[in-house]
């Protein structure tokens, strides 16, 4: 199985940054890394309008089952009251350049 990557661009409601950067940070440190996941990073733009999550996992199938989890889909609601719009794609590393660990 290949490793997968997702990555969401999400335009953040004005008045809702901080609440979403603060919603986002208590689930990650409550929450326990589901089985599959390799890893996240969270970006903020620098006009604190939009973000950017890639997050890796082990395969698709581990994608898929994470985002079917209970625990992630109340997560993803409380984090919609914050959002204006989010995109989200699935993809397949093709190359690395540097040190990006």
């Amino acid at each position: 199985m290949k490793p997968v990557t997702q990555i969401n661009f999400i335009s953040i409601k004005s008045d809702k940054i901080d609440e979403f950067f603060e919603a986002d940070r208590s689930f990650v440190a409550s929450a326990t890394l589901p089985k599959g996941l390799i890893g996240s990073r969270l970006y903020k733009s620098p006009d604190g309008k939009s973000a950017a999550r890639v997050t890796q996992y082990e395969s698709a199938e581990a994608q898929h089952e994470y985002h079917r989890s209970e625990a992630l889909q109340q997560q993803i609601a409380l984090l919609r009251t914050f959002v204006e719009s989010s995109t989200a794609g699935i993809y397949e590393e093709v190359r690395t350049t540097g040190d990006f660990n």
